[in-house]
């Protein structure tokens, strides 16, 4: 089961996509970023359809995550999964860098590997004193 510290760094995360969701989307996101594009074309939509239905599921999924945490058996599993965005998210600075230039969602992202940081050490005790 995670820790308290653990389940306190996740509150502040979710907080942290939903800022930078908000980011994406008035920096124009959904029609700028190759991965929303992509998928947009895959699916025979708009990247901009792709991009509000993938993350309004992922949006709405993270309060149930957070409930999920508190099951024993899957909970720590679930916080290994879910510190994947931590490192996924880095393309927005990645991509900034790489244009030289603002990129959609990059000011709110600099603040991942610093939570994330902080995540995954906690979560590695956590698993420790499992």
């Amino acid at each position: 089961m995670a820790s308290n510290k653990l389940n306190s760094l996740f509150l502040i995360s979710l907080l942290l996509i939903y800022l930078h969701g908000f980011e994406e989307i008035i920096g124009g996101f959904p029609s700028s970023d190759s991965f929303i594009i992509y998928g947009g074309r895959y699916f025979g939509t708009t990247p901009e359809n792709f991009y509000w239905i993938f993350h309004t599921i992922y949006w709405l999924l993270l309060p149930i995550l957070f409930i999920l945490f508190h099951i024993k058996r899957i909970g720590l599993f679930l916080m290994t999964l879910f510190s994947f965005v931590f490192i996924f998210e880095s393309h927005h600075i990645l991509k900034a860098i790489i244009i030289n230039d603002y990129y959609p969602g990059v000011i709110t992202a600099i603040f991942y590997p610093i939570i994330g940081f902080f995540f995954l050490r906690q979560l590695i005790k956590d698993w420790k004193n499992k």
